[in-house]
């Protein structure tokens, strides 16, 4: 019986974090660890004294990248992941933090980890996109969120059609083949690697609106930000951000 595509997604995932966990924009990259907190405050629109001390959820926290820089500014930092290399590299290079293994889309396996309502911002980048149902995941999420609390999200916005193309080109080719496609569109197009494989190496990719999005947040009981970082700036992805209402 064929791989189904979630399995697929997952397969690919855990290869990635496994073979394609050091480079740029990674923890073994000197100016990512030097300026991810930055980055982190710029994203959230927030001070260094505002977040310090708070408990985060990195949910989708792959090898730990931002979990790094949310221990760098003292918060009380734990992360899940479904893919079990990414939380083994979490677990060895960010200190003090609490990862699992765990899916996004499965609350009673999360509800199991984390109780309701308990953290104060929950962090969830690049990941639903990724979930085959973006808004279920995303649904799961807000229930860890404390009122008042934070849930920043960083999606995809729309794509251009030769993505959808050149994601199929790759699904022809088993992962190693596809780290080395990944490697050299790095090359020509001036990116990472490790990007260009969690673009077009993963069979489930979902782009989204920002109408789309605060929908979301709004029949949830949050409210609705754009956010525009600086560090990203240029990107037409979606940045965004909403607080629990009480």
């Amino acid at each position: 019986m064929p791989m189904s595509r979630q399995k697929r997604t997952l397969e690919s995932f855990d290869y990635q974090w496994k073979n394609l966990s050091e480079g740029p924009y990674l923890l073994s990259d000197d100016e990512w660890r030097e300026n991810v907190s930055e980055y982190i405050l710029d994203e959230l629109e927030l001070r260094r004294e505002e977040i310090s001390g708070k408990r985060v959820l990195d949910a989708g926290c792959g090898n730990g990248r931002w979990a790094y820089g949310f221990m760098k500014l003292n918060c009380e930092t734990h992360g899940f992941d479904p893919s079990i290399h990414g939380v083994e590299y979490a677990r060895a290079h960010v200190q003090n933090g609490s990862f699992n293994v765990a899916n996004v889309l499965d609350y009673p396996s999360l509800l199991k980890l984390y109780p309701k309502n308990s953290f104060d911002v929950v962090w969830c980048w690049g990941v639903l996109h990724h979930t085959g149902d973006p808004e279920l995941g995303f649904r799961n999420l807000t229930k860890f969120v404390k009122p008042g609390g934070i849930l920043h999200l960083y999606m995809y916005g729309k794509k251009p059609g030769w993505n959808r193309y050149l994601r199929r080109f790759f699904s022809l080719f088993p992962l190693r083949i596809r780290e080395f496609m990944a490697s050299v569109l790095a090359v020509l197009r001036g990116s990472s690697a490790h990007s260009n494989f969690d673009m077009f190496s993963t069979p489930i990719v979902s782009s989204h609106t920002e109408s789309e999005i605060r929908k979301w947040y709004t029949d949830e009981g949050f409210s609705f930000k754009r956010v525009y970082p600086g560090w990203a700036s240029g990107s037409t992805d979606i940045f965004t951000s909403g607080f629990k209402r009480s």
